[in-house]
């Protein structure tokens, strides 16, 4: 199957899908423009989630859109006035998000949601940056490039110690960033964003890399409470805070088709236990790097979250990686069935490779609002499916992350806690056909790499209400790992000859990252406009590493960030 059929056909699916959507009376529509996820609004909105001052926001599927940032700016003003407990920092934040939401609030204050006017911010927020990094990245490869004989995985760290930065190219020294992200809307339920960056050093190369870098350009359309874009746009999926085991922004965004709710809504008929809803659908194309045999493979994905009680949530996500060069030797039917997960097929017409995860969060309001969360996911790569239900949410290459969150470490709530364990798989993002989860030489999922055990200890305080001080403590292990038939487990690897010059050995490391958040601010000599700034510092001692026997190695990174979101009003045109 062609590349051009395969799309048509893919493109056929939804359309069905959107007619059975289209005939579901719908009373609204609006702009669904989504929020880079490196914006302050997600601290905004999760302290305030960690506060007890929301009850509908469901972040395990983001980005989130402009408009539901706003509606829960409302709910949290709405709970907070409800309430009898002094909360300065919930108020300061409130007031925060006021400020950059104030055009999206006053939609849903007035009631005008459904009724816009066509409109343009060609310049929502205008950020500059500068990385100075020392040492040398993390490398994962277990196969030669340039061959035929592709096998596990190819990737390689972006930026040392600044993992889910959307890959950006940065090189050892000194790297600056600049980036403008802009939208507009027409006919009140058609939108485009786009968010744009100029990365890497001024004064060399970035090895052939591109510097001009999209980090997200999408057209969205709305039908009611539904979404429905194409383009590069932003993910990430599932509880983790440190990384996501299942997609995240670490690698650049794929091009793909996206179906998804704008708001959270409650299922018809008993389903409405299961409390508040959403859901993501993702059906894109992988790129042609260069070295993979299998190159264009295609992606489609589900993610589904509910929050059947206030205090417990709960999910699951699958995505399977089908077709592409030299692997598409099937009908349209066999799309398909690779496509749902019923008909995975195999080497000879077409492999697939799946990944399937689910996930919970636990709130314990008795204990300062404390959060317990959990995710797992499993690969079918490397050993035969459980029959019956291994197509749809595999058990086998198994990776864990686990969580607890305490919101209000001190009264007051100024000071937070988290701590978080995440084990990777020996096969967690490999295959032995080229069909891992690496796009343009990044790590598509969690940023730690196979056969690795990462821990996380990060005290956070609030000072003066708007900015945010965070000490991070980091312990990682990585081990050689295998792909194909051959020994697994920290001292097992199958072809250290043909894919590492140099005896492999466990690689461990330790470090500290601060981190500084100053929300955005008004400046009245910009005409009200908003500053925000970020900092961050991190060192980490890393012996054996990658995999290299006494290749000791101390990494750094500096970087400081700041963001201009301009006063003036937005273009409109009635």
């Amino acid at each position: 199957m062609t590349l051009r059929r395969a799309w048509m056909g893919a493109v056929a699916v939804f359309v069905a899908v959107l007619e059975a959507v289209a005939a579901i009376p719908s009373r609204a529509s609006t702009y669904a423009v989504y929020i880079p996820l490196d914006d302050p609004i997600y601290t905004e909105l999760e302290t305030l989630n960690g506060l007890g001052y929301l009850y509908t926001y469901l972040d395990e599927i983001k980005p989130i859109s402009r408009v539901e940032a706003a509606r829960l700016t409302l709910e949290a003003e709405e709970q907070l006035e409800a309430s009898t407990a002094p909360a300065p920092l919930a108020k300061s934040l409130i007031r925060t998000l006021r400020m950059q939401l104030h055009e999206e609030v006053g939609w849903l204050e007035s009631n005008s949601e459904d009724d816009l006017p066509t409109m343009a911010h060609p310049l929502e927020r205008m950020q500059l940056q500068y990385i100075y990094s020392d040492g040398n990245p993390r490398r994962w490869q277990t196969s030669p490039i340039g061959t035929q004989q592709q096998c596990c995985i190819n990737a390689e760290e972006a930026t040392p110690l600044l993992p889910n930065n959307d890959g950006l190219p940065t090189a050892s020294g000194s790297n600056e960033v600049a980036s403008l992200y802009g939208w507009a809307g027409a006919g009140g339920f058609l939108a485009g964003y786009a968010d744009g960056a100029l990365a890497g050093p001024l004064t060399h190369d970035t090895s052939g890399i591109s510097r001009l870098q999209p980090i997200a350009a999408a057209a969205v359309a709305s039908l009611g409470n539904l979404a429905i874009s194409f383009g590069l746009e932003q993910m990430w999926w599932g509880v983790g805070y440190f990384n996501s085991l299942s997609q995240s922004n670490n690698a650049s965004p794929f091009p793909a088709l996206r179906l998804q709710n704008i708001h959270p809504f409650l299922l018809p008929w008993f389903f409405r236990y299961l409390g508040q809803f959403r859901t993501q659908f993702v059906f894109g194309e992988m790129n042609d790097s260069g070295y993979r045999y299998f190159s264009n493979p295609y992606l489609f994905g589900q993610n589904f979250v509910f929050k059947p009680l206030p205090t417990f949530e709960l999910g699951f996500d699958h995505m399977i990686m089908f077709g592409g060069r030299h692997n598409d030797n099937y009908s349209f039917g066999g799309f398909l069935g690779r496509a749902t997960g019923f008909d995975t097929g195999n080497p000879n017409n077409g492999n697939t490779h799946s990944r399937g995860g689910l996930y919970f969060r636990f709130y314990f309001p008795s204990l300062r609002n404390s959060q317990l969360y959990f995710e797992t996911m499993g690969n079918d790569n490397l050993a035969y499916e459980v029959p019956g239900v291994g197509h749809f949410l595999p058990f086998l290459s198994v990776s864990y992350l686990a969580g607890i969150y305490v919101p209000r470490l001190t009264e007051d709530g100024l000071t937070d806690l988290r701590f978080e364990f995440e084990y990777t798989d020996v096969n967690e993002e490999q295959h032995d056909d080229s069909l891992y989860w690496a796009y343009e030489g990044q790590l598509m999922g969690t940023s730690l790499g196979p056969n690795a055990t990462q821990v996380d200890l990060q005290l956070g305080r609030w000072i003066a209400l708007r900015n945010k001080l965070s000490a991070d403590f980091f312990y990682t292990q990585q081990a050689p790992y295998c792909c194909s038939n051959g020994p697994s487990g920290s001292s097992g690897f199958a072809f250290p000859a043909a894919y590492y010059p140099y005896p492999l050995a466990s690689e461990h490391s330790e470090g500290v990252a601060f981190d500084f958040l100053q929300l955005p601010r008004p400046l009245p000599i910009l005409s009200e406009s908003l500053a925000t700034l970020r900092a961050r510092a991190a060192v980490e001692y890393a012996q054996s590493l990658n995999y290299q026997a006494h290749a000791d190695s101390v990494r750094f990174l500096l970087m400081f960030s700041g963001a201009l979101t301009p006063g003036w009003p937005s273009w409109i045109w009635k």
